[in-house]
């Protein structure tokens, strides 16, 4: 293909022909911040859950959540979840698939979520918790109505893979 018969392809554009505006005089971003977490099982089927810290934020001080967190400009989809397991617990895991991709809009930013199974060895395995966490738990995957979690969505997700 040479540049005389490649099209690049235009953006949107109002009556005026120029770019649509909104509120605050900017344009229209679609980027999403990428999160990834992990439905991780012991042996047993038990899963990890992890508490934050009372200092989080005010709405979701002490909630629960899954382990993860956010995909780093350098990770490998995946990859940078096992990294994240293993700063977070000190637990080697292993992806074992892909559960389902959420989606939600937190303050100022969307936040698009990627949630995976994961395993480890052992039953119940002794973790080393990093300063992210107040506490770790592992639960069986029936009492995760019980706890109350940082993003509905995780629920949601744990009762439709588990």
């Amino acid at each position: 293909m040479n540049a005389t018969t490649h099209r690049r392809r235009r953006k949107p554009r109002n009556k005026s022909g120029r770019p649509p505006v909104r509120k605050g005089g900017r344009t229209p971003r679609h980027l999403y911040d990428v999160r990834q977490y992990a439905l991780l099982a012991d042996a047993a089927g038990n899963l990890l859950i992890l508490q934050l810290p009372k200092e989080y934020d005010a709405s979701s001080a002490n909630t629960w959540t899954l382990p993860g967190g956010k995909l780093e400009p350098s990770d490998v989809p995946g990859e940078g979840l096992l990294r994240e397991i293993t700063e977070e617990t000190g637990l080697k895991a292993t992806l074992t698939g892909l559960c389902t991709v959420a989606r939600w809009t937190n303050r100022n930013s969307k936040k698009l979520a990627i949630f995976y199974k994961a395993t480890v060895t052992g039953t119940k395995p002794a973790l080393k918790l990093s300063g992210e966490h107040q506490r770790a738990i592992w639960i069986s995957p029936s009492e995760a109505e019980e706890f109350p979690f940082h993003r509905p969505d995780m629920l949601t997700v744990i009762k439709e893979n588990l």
